[in-house]
C-alpha cells in the first residue's frame, strides 16, 4: 500500500509541476478553406472588417487546476487563433469568451483498515472552471 500511495503522490506532483492544460479545439467548415497561415498572422475581431469571407466556425478551451484563469484564457485564444490558422483564415470574428464548469477533481486514499476499523475514506475535492473562446474564423479581404 506504501509503494502505490508513494507512485500516487509522484504522479500527482508530475502532473500539478508540468503545467499542461487540458485543451480542446474543434472547427466546423462553413466556407472555402484556404492555403494554412500561422496563428501569428490571426487578427481577432470584436466588429466586422469591411470586406471578409467566413471559413469555419472555430472553437476552444482550456483547463487546468493550477493555472490561473488569465493564463487559461491566454491559452485557449492561442488554440483558438491556431485552429483558425489551420483552415487559411487571417482572422476571428469573436462571438464569445468566458468560462465553462469541468467538474470535481481530487485524490482519495483508502487506507488498510487497522485493528478491526472500517475502510476511511479521505481526500480534498473542488470544483473547477475552465475558459473558452469561439468565433467565426475569417479571410479578411478589407479593412473598415
Amino acid at each position: 500500500m506504501k509503494k502505490i500511495s508513494s507512485l500516487l503522490a509522484l504522479l500527482l506532483a508530475m502532473f500539478a509541476i508540468g503545467g499542461c492544460a487540458v485543451t480542446d479545439e474543434t472547427s466546423l467548415i462553413v466556407g472555402k478553406i484556404r492555403t494554412p497561415t500561422t496563428a501569428d498572422q490571426v487578427k481577432l475581431y470584436t466588429k466586422p472588417p469591411a470586406k471578409y469571407e467566413d471559413i469555419a466556425i472555430v472553437s476552444a478551451d482550456a483547463a487546468h487546476a493550477f493555472m490561473s484563469k488569465q493564463d487559461l484564457m491566454n491559452t485557449s485564444i492561442a488554440n483558438l487563433k491556431q485552429e483558425a490558422a489551420k483552415v487559411g483564415a487571417n482572422g476571428v470574428l469573436l462571438d464569445g469568451v468566458g468560462d465553462f464548469y469541468v467538474g470535481s477533481s481530487g485524490v482519495v486514499v483508502v487506507p488498510f483498515a487497522q485493528r478491526g476499523a472500517p475502510f476511511i475514506a479521505t481526500g480534498a475535492m473542488n470544483a473547477q472552471t475552465g475558459k473558452k473562446a469561439s468565433g467565426m474564423a475569417i479571410f479578411v479581404t478589407e479593412e473598415k
